[in-house]
């Protein structure tokens, strides 16, 4: 039975043919040019962006009167999991562009569409979702970028920190506290030039294809029509999107270490020693036999939650176990896969050390694995409380 099959089920013959269009992208010349990228210590070329959306995929779920496809979180989870296969970096960076696309498209106003929608599902501009700050991330109450009122819109200032995409992007979902103290909003902001923007990569030496950046913002001026969540709606909206942002970075962990365990298994088959295959060795054949307990167990964790986002179920609990683990099983598991394969499971002859390099990164992205416990801790009463099966499991 495919690995995927759980998913792929329940998807519509639309949403099949999204995700065989992702499979196609991937194979051949992208997974070629991601890994060579790597090797040469790169991102890979914005060239692949460009035919990505060509293909209309950063309209994956906007609403087809929008000219999106409107497909589900599953479908999303499964575009991503295809490109996971490949390299967990590109994937993250090309589906994430797709998220703003999806937030004007569903909750923007006709005023914020007519701006910015159609060149944002076209790729004309790129946006990303902006809301770390060195001062803080996961807590959200040390934010300390402001928005300050004025003539025809705001005057926001502060620092965005590891905005993926943050190279090369037009544009940014903010998070900002109205005035100081205030309440937060979420605004669209362009990004222009001049003296209001400070753009200052930051280097992640094997994990490039992140184009990570800091973006500091000094009274940049952005219009009436680019405050996209009010302030008593925002955190709200904040909070849902990082549960299933979650979801989503662990089910593209999940696809990585699937994808080394297959290349492992490949290579200990073929690969003679002591006159039989690697594999047929029990030490080794035991060792990627555990890898592959956890990982059906991780997957099994990211299919719940992923329901749960899928249906709109609270999913707090749910994302938080499901990143954890998955995420932790990924990094333990491609270092498990190298080791099988030797020396040249570590070379540039096989893609598993990017896969691990990026795959790092994930332990921090969306919350790290300390806030992960903290959000699980603080539920265990209510989630575990009842001998007999609570019914509130979040």
């Amino acid at each position: 039975m495919p690995f995927f099959s759980q998913y792929d089920e329940q998807l519509t013959p639309a949403e099949t043919e999204l995700v065989g269009r992702a499979r196609r992208f991937c194979a051949g010349a992208f997974s070629a040019a991601i890994h060579e990228a790597y090797l040469r210590g790169e991102p890979f070329a914005r060239e692949w962006i460009t035919a990505w959306a060509a293909l209309g995929m950063l309209g994956l779920q906007a609403k087809t009167e929008h000219g999106g496809h409107e497909a589900s979180f599953l479908c999303k989870i499964r575009v991503a999991q295809e490109m996971a296969r490949h390299g967990f970096a590109a994937a993250f960076c090309l589906n994430n562009l797709q998220g703003q696309v999806t937030r004007i498209s569903l909750h923007g106003s006709d005023e914020q569409r007519r701006h910015v929608l159609e060149p944002l599902r076209s790729g004309a501009i790129l946006a990303a979702p902006a809301m770390t700050e060195p001062s803080g991330g996961s807590d959200l109450g040390s934010l300390a970028t402001t928005a300050r009122r004025v003539d025809g819109g705001w005057s926001i200032s502060g620092t965005k920190s590891w905005v993926t995409n943050g190279t090369i992007v037009d544009g940014i979902t903010l998070l900002a506290r109205m005035d100081a103290g205030g309440e937060l909003a979420t605004f669209f902001v362009s990004l222009g030039g001049g003296d209001s923007l400070g753009r200052h990569e930051i280097l992640l030496p094997g994990a490039r294809s992140f184009r990570l950046a800091a973006l500091e913002l000094r009274d940049h001026f952005v219009p009436d029509w680019a405050l996209l969540s009010r302030p008593g709606e925002a955190l709200r909206a904040a909070m849902e999107s990082v549960n299933a942002a979650r979801v989503h970075v662990a089910a593209m962990a999940v696809a990585s270490l699937h994808a080394a365990l297959c290349e492992a298994t490949r290579h200990c088959s073929s690969r003679q020693a002591f006159g039989k295959p690697l594999l047929a060795h029990q030490g080794l054949q035991w060792e990627l036999a555990e890898v592959s307990i956890r990982l059906e167990a991780a997957n099994a964790l990211v299919f719940r939650a992923a329901q749960r986002v899928n249906s709109r179920l609270p999913a707090v609990t749910a994302a938080a176990q499901c990143k954890k683990f998955a995420v932790d099983t990924a990094i333990w598991g491609i270092d498990q896969c190298i080791r099988a394969m030797g020396a040249i499971g570590a070379s540039g002859t096989h893609r598993l050390s990017m896969q691990l390099a990026e795959v790092r990164l994930a332990a921090f992205g969306d919350g790290t694995n300390e806030i992960m416990l903290d959000r699980i801790g603080r539920s265990l009463a209510k989630d575990y409380a009842d001998p007999a099966g609570s019914e509130h499991r979040s």
